[in-house]
């Protein structure tokens, strides 16, 4: 199955690349966040535990000032990441080396559940802060002192955290994603397998390696196939009621025609030339006419739809024996340039019946030759038939036989011959070209069977059985 732009499997591809890519994104968007959140957590905790630092070294004197230096070092480097301030009355009193000349706005702020605050503020370098602040009471010479202590970190570094691990999970979902892309196209094709195997059940059905779909499908493919064999069995049951009624048909008019020939006899015997002639002559059209549709029927929806095979050079060395033995066949040479293995996508039947015409009319009107040559072209195989007789009376290069045309240049022909041929062609899409200026060369193409089947019983007729395609109508050049 190749994949093209209606092809199922290119959509049903990018549907599950679609749902993978769309999956990988918001599973790292969501670890992502997540991630970041627990940094935050940690964040905060580091900043309860610096205040209680503070706390713990803030002089409970009333002193503005600090009894011991904090232990995290960035709070002694300007804008370091890390700051501290205390403040009284909205206003710093004392605040960490870190902030340089800066302040913490720490305005006037609704108080948590535990008397903390914890808000968001822009630090001294424009970055943002972290802020967690809390009040304390200490004693002053005038009484107790209400101040606030406040510690910040830098949201910077949860930035970079941030980034360090979205692109370590990107390193990781890549090669995930890749992964799942390439199961859901392993899975895509084992389950669309088996309507590849359809179209090869198909396939050897229509170039005759199989009468009808017999492997075994999935239970979601097997009611396809069941329905597929019925079409088969419902088309050969009407063909072969078709090719019965065209028998029936032919049987119950030879009769008639008999007993109006016996007719014509005697109208002759009486004298009565010029009006036996007449009857005979529209009594031989009747009879041409009928051989024809009689002929179409049988081959009308022929194996066309249900699958044929034939081997060329098989069929055609028979047909070839069969006129050597028949008038002027023996005085005839018959060159035959065909490969070896060659086979058609045909039905025997009307291959034979093709080739039976032009060969039998090739063997009426060829002087001293008959040449039959086979090749095949791209997907096709050109077959001609080639003779040193006579062309027909409008012939010309390329020019294709009319329905009921006369034939080369006898005005007696009813061109019934090549009408079968055409009849039968026409079911496969094709159609006979004729050159016969100064010679008569016929040649049609049929598509080239690549696979060539087994042999069967059906390929090859019963010794002593009659070669397909030779007709008693097939007398006349047609």
């Amino acid at each position: 199955m190749r994949p093209t732009g209606n092809s199922l499997q290119v959509r049903l591809l990018a549907v599950a690349v679609t749902s993978i890519l769309v999956t990988i994104g918001v599973a790292g968007a969501s670890l992502v966040v997540f991630f970041e959140r627990q940094v935050l957590r940690y964040v905060e905790q580091d900043l309860n535990l610096h205040w209680t630092e503070l706390a713990t070294v803030f002089g409970t004197d009333g002193e503005a000032g600090l009894s011991q230096k904090l232990t995290d070092p960035r709070y002694h480097q300007p804008y370091g990441g890390a700051y501290w301030q205390i403040a009284e009355g909205g206003r710093a009193i004392v605040r960490s080396r870190s902030l340089w000349d800066k302040e913490l706005p720490v305005a006037a702020r609704p108080k948590g559940p535990d008397g903390e605050r914890a808000f968001e503020v822009d630090g001294p370098d424009g970055g943002e802060l972290y802020v967690v602040e809390r009040d304390v009471t200490v004693d002053g010479q005038n009484g107790p002192r209400t101040v606030s202590l406040a510690v910040a970190l830098d949201h910077a570094q949860v930035v970079e955290l941030r980034q360090a691990f979205g692109w370590d999970v990107t390193r990781i979902l890549i090669p995930i994603a890749v992964v799942l892309v390439l199961f859901a196209w392993l899975q895509l094709w084992l389950g669309l397998r088996p309507l590849r195997a359809v179209g090869q059940e198909l396939n050897a059905v229509q170039t005759g390696q199989a009468r009808r779909m017999t492997r075994r499908f999935p239970v979601e493919i097997a009611p396809l196939a069941d329905s597929i064999n019925r079409l088969l069995d419902r088309q050969e049951d009407l063909v072969r009621k078709a090719r019965d009624r065209a028998g029936a048909l032919a049987h119950g008019l030879k009769t008639p025609l008999t007993i109006l020939g016996g007719e014509v006899r005697r109208l002759d015997q009486a004298g009565l030339r010029e009006a036996a002639e007449r009857m005979q002559e529209q009594l031989s059209a009747i009879a041409a006419h009928v051989d024809r549709e009689v002929a179409r029927a049988r081959t009308s929806g022929a194996s066309v739809g249900c699958g044929a095979y034939t081997e060329v050079d098989g069929t055609v060395a028979r047909l070839v024996r069969l006129m050597r033995h028949m008038p002027r066949g023996d005085r005839l040479a018959w060159r035959v340039e065909i490969p070896a293995g060659l086979g058609v996508d045909m039905d025997p039947h009307d291959f034979g019946e093709v080739m039976g015409n032009l060969l039998d009319n090739a063997r009426k009107w060829a002087a001293t030759q008959v040449v039959l040559r086979a090749e095949p072209v791209g997907d096709k195989v050109r077959i001609s038939v080639e003779d040193d007789g006579p062309g027909f009376a409008h012939g010309g290069a390329g020019r294709r036989p009319e329905r009921g045309m006369a034939e080369r240049s006898d005005p007696s022909s009813s061109g019934l011959g090549l009408g079968i041929v055409e009849d039968i062609l026409a079911e496969y899409g094709t159609a006979p070209v004729i050159d016969g200026l100064g010679r008569c060369r016929i040649a049609f193409e049929v598509p080239l069977c690549r696979d060539v089947p087994a042999p069967s019983a059906e390929a090859t007729p019963p010794r002593g059985a009659k070669a397909p395609g030779l007709r008693k109508e097939a007398a006349t050049r047609g």
